[in-house]
This record gives structure tokens, sequence and C-alpha cells, in this order.
């Protein structure tokens, strides 16, 4: 009996030892297969050089849609720049059928309203719309260009670039404007001069200034500085769509970088407001991880430490002066 058991204990240990001897092979083959695409994928591309490079391009380069697309990108894996380009360029050319030959301003601006929000064929039947539950598009990714084209619903920072990539492929001068939390798109009359304000997310209407001032935290100060209502220059207007960025990597919690990127717009737009809060936002998140988390008090910082601390807090503390000093309003509620 004894010897019967010691003979299926080595057997069961021959079954072992063949099954883990299979598994360490299968193991090195599936690694073996894996090493090649490990080497060759691309790492994620630094968000701070992206937004500098596209900054700093030069004049005859800059385009609001590949622009948007390189900051898409950086965080979205389904932003698809072929697929981008092939939507806006539907819409673009079924706005050219439906206004004609030798169309007005009007008339193509006519034309995008329709090929936007009306359903029809020139959108699949799938209009764009304003996302209600999300009207400032506070939500994660919600700004990006890429969200709204695939689902069709939008906020007040992805509606109106929409809009203004369109309008700016089919010859009109378009530019963006800011208010709080919000942007639009101002359109310049070539004869007169004269800008007209266009609501994305009203259907692509007309609004007059004073509507913006009734519905927005907006001062005397703020008119003044131009941090607000004012025609941006094409540059300008890309550094603000840059913002979607900085709020992505201050969500993600890389500060530093959050911080990189709102430099790197405030020298293309020293008046951009929204960079400037989100530098202060950046900054504050920085003292509480390295300093707030770590010290009970300011007293147990120590002495090598305080230089940094010291700084951050300046420099947090300044950011939101330089805002309030150019008019902005902290928005209560």
């Amino acid at each position: 009996m004894m010897m019967e058991c010691l003979t299926g204990q080595r057997n069961n240990l021959a079954t072992v030892q063949a099954w883990l001897i299979k598994l360490i092979y299968l193991l090195a083959l599936f690694f073996t297969l894996l090493a090649p695409q490990i080497a060759t994928a691309a790492p994620r591309p630094d968000p701070v050089a992206v937004v500098k490079s596209v900054l700093n391009a030069p004049e005859a380069r800059l385009d609001y849609l590949e622009a948007q697309i390189a900051f898409d990108r950086l965080f979205d894996p389904a932003a698809d720049p072929v697929a981008m380009r092939r939507v806006v360029e539907r819409l673009t050319a079924a706005a050219r059928s439906l206004a004609g030959e030798r169309p007005s301003d009007g008339v193509k601006f006519d034309a995008i309203r329709k090929v936007v929000y009306t359903s029809g064929p020139w959108n699949d039947h799938r209009p764009f719309a304003y996302d209600l539950t999300d009207p400032k598009g506070q939500k994660p990714g919600s700004q990006r260009l890429s969200t709204y084209l695939r689902t069709r619903r939008g906020n007040c920072v992805s509606m109106p670039i929409l809009l203004l990539i369109i309008a700016n492929r089919m010859g009109m001068t378009v530019n963006l404007a800011a208010a709080p939390l919000h942007l639009f798109v101002r359109y310049t009359l070539p004869t007169t001069g004269k800008a007209y304000n266009i609501e994305a997310t009203n259907g692509g209407t007309l609004a007059r200034d004073i509507w913006y001032r009734q519905n927005f935290p907006i001062s005397d100060r703020a008119m003044e500085s131009g941090i607000y209502m004012r025609v941006l220059a094409k540059r300008e207007g890309i550094a603000t769509m840059a913002n979607s960025v900085v709020e992505t990597l201050i969500n993600q919690g890389a500060y530093q970088q959050a911080v990189d990127v709102t430099d790197a717009i405030l020298i293309i737009n020293p008046r951009e407001s929204h960079a400037i809060l989100k530098r202060g936002t950046a900054i504050g998140h920085m003292i509480r991880v390295e300093f707030t988390y770590r010290f009970p008090g300011e007293a147990l910082i120590s002495s090598a430490l305080q230089p940094r601390y010291r700084w951050l807090i300046a420099q947090n503390a300044s950011m939101f002066a330089k805002a309030e000093a150019l008019g902005w309003i902290e928005e209560k509620g």
C-alpha cells in the first residue's frame, strides 16, 4: 500500500512539472511575440512640447482644425485625425453646395447653420446640439472637438470651434472671442469692419454685446482690459483653444505640465484670463501636494524647502491678483 501511495505522488509530481514546463514555454512565447510591439510603441507626446510647437508655428501654417486635432490627440485615443478631417470637409462641402455660386457671407452662414444644426444627409441625420447636461464643458474631455464630432453633443467651447473652422474654410472673416467660461465666434463684415457675435450654443444665431454683459459676470474693467469680448487674432484664438490641454493636465494631477502649458499660452496672449486662473489653480494643487499634505504647519517645513514654498505661495496669489486687476470677477454660486 505504501508503495502505491509513493508511486501515485510521483505521478502527480510529474504531471505538475510537465504542466509548469508547458506554462513557462507559453509565457516565454507570449513575451517574445509581445516584445517588438512594446519596443516599437510610441510614447505619449509631451503636451508642453506639442502646445509650444502649435503656438509657435509660422503664420501661414496656423490652422484651427489642425491645432485642435493636435490638442485632442494628446489625451483622446479615439481622436482619429482622418475621421475628424473627413467630417469637417463633408460639412464644409455641403455648406458650399447649399450656398451656391458667389454667395454673400450671410448666405454662407445660413448654409453653415443648416448643415450643423439641421438633420439631413450632410450630417448623416445626426445634427449637432447643445449638451444641456454639461453646458460649460466641465466634464473631462467634453471640450474636445473629437468628442463633439463623435457624440454630436457639445458645449460653449467645442460648439463655437466647429462653426469657426467651417466658416474660416468658406472664406469668412471669423475669429474667436471669449466671455467668462464661454467662447463664441466673432464675424467681421469686410466692407465696414463692423463685428457681429455668433452664438454657437443657440443655433449659430446673432447675439448682441449686451446679451453677454447680462448673462456673464463681465465688468467694465474686463471690457477695458480686453480679457473678454475682444476679437482674438488667429494665434491668440488657438492659444485659447489650448486651455483644454491645461484642464486635462490638472484633472490628471500633472500640475507642473499644466503650469508650463499656461506659460506658453500667456506668451501668446498675456491677457488670457482663463490661463491665468488655471495657472493659479495648478500652483495651488502643487502647494497642497508638496507641502500641505506633508507638513501639519508652516513651521515644520524645513529651511531647505522654504524658498520653494514661499515662491509657490507668491505665484498662486499673484495669478488671482492679476486676473482681478484685469477685471475678472469670481462667479458666485
